[in-house]
């Protein structure tokens, strides 16, 4: 899993969704993560997970990347719904279909929204040191994991990785984990030790960008309240039958097929864009 590239996707992306609040976002994932959870009705979850899976198309970022990372949960998903087969295929498809669509409303928050702003609204719900922890144990992670890569490199470079040689290359990978560990613990105190210097008092600076509330805030919080009428919808019987449940995947599956199709025709003028072409010409 590149993190880098998710950390690229939320601070560049353009798309609308991109131009949301954090705030309208976590709401709307809360909403969505709650009709998931109400939900029995594998037809609404279907739906649902199409819906989203417009959502990423239409953020124009890397779409079959993002739906394989939310597919993640799904490979743990189907050693449980084994676990609990009835001889009926409904309740391990449901039991799927629940994992695939909250990772991927979960996903969507993350690559749409730039980490300060996540964890600046998660200031307003945990304790202010909690939040600040959670900002920095961020940033560390990235540092830690450039340090990691640097280490490996130098391995290869210097003949510490060689292919067939499993246990030398145990030996020399738990030596660089080790010494990773000494560095993270050295990050850590010089974190601390700077914090200290720059009169650290139980608060970091943090962005207030993730509440600045707009109409781009509106389909987000659109698109939780949809999931969870749906889910409501389901338990109460009100979808008609097997033939209105149908009806609502197919119009699921429309939408995003439309989607797909708008987003496919504008990268498709992008590229063939005067200005574009000038600009790789000078490349």
């Amino acid at each position: 899993m590149d993190i880098y590239l998710i950390d690229y996707w939320a601070q560049s992306g353009q798309s609308r969704w991109h131009q949301a609040s954090a705030l309208a976002k976590m709401i709307g994932t809360a909403l969505t993560i709650a009709a998931v959870v109400l939900s029995g009705d594998v037809f609404v979850l279907v739906a649902v997970y199409l819906l989203l899976a417009a959502v990423v198309a239409g953020t124009r970022l890397g779409t079959r990347r993002i739906l394989l990372l939310a597919a993640y949960p799904g490979i743990f998903a189907v050693l449980f719904a084994l676990s609990r087969w009835d001889g009926d295929w409904l309740t391990p498809a449901t039991i799927i279909a629940k994992a695939l669509t909250a990772a991927l409303a979960t996903v969507l928050l993350i690559v749409t929204t730039p980490y300060p702003d996540v964890f600046a609204a998660c200031q307003r719900v945990f304790p202010r040191l909690v939040g600040d922890a959670l900002f920095l144990t961020y940033r560390a992670f990235f540092l830690t994991l450039e340090s990691m890569e640097h280490l490996l490199a130098a391995l290869r470079l210097r003949g510490g990785l060689v292919p067939g040689r499993y246990l030398s290359n145990a030996r020399n990978i738990a030596s660089s984990l080790g010494l990773l560990l000494v560095n993270s613990l050295e990050l850590s105190q010089r974190l601390y030790d700077v914090l200290a210097v720059r009169g650290y008092t139980g608060r970091l600076a943090g962005s207030e960008h993730w509440r600045r509330l707009s109409l781009a805030d509106w389909p987000p919080l659109g698109l939780g309240v949809l999931a969870l009428t749906l889910s409501l919808a389901g338990r109460a019987g009100w979808l008609f039958g097997l033939g209105g449940r149908l009806i609502l995947v197919t119009a699921a599956l429309a939408v995003l097929l439309g989607v797909l199709v708008y987003s496919a025709a504008a990268v498709g003028r992008a590229r063939r864009s005067p200005s574009l072409r000038a600009e790789r010409s000078n490349l």
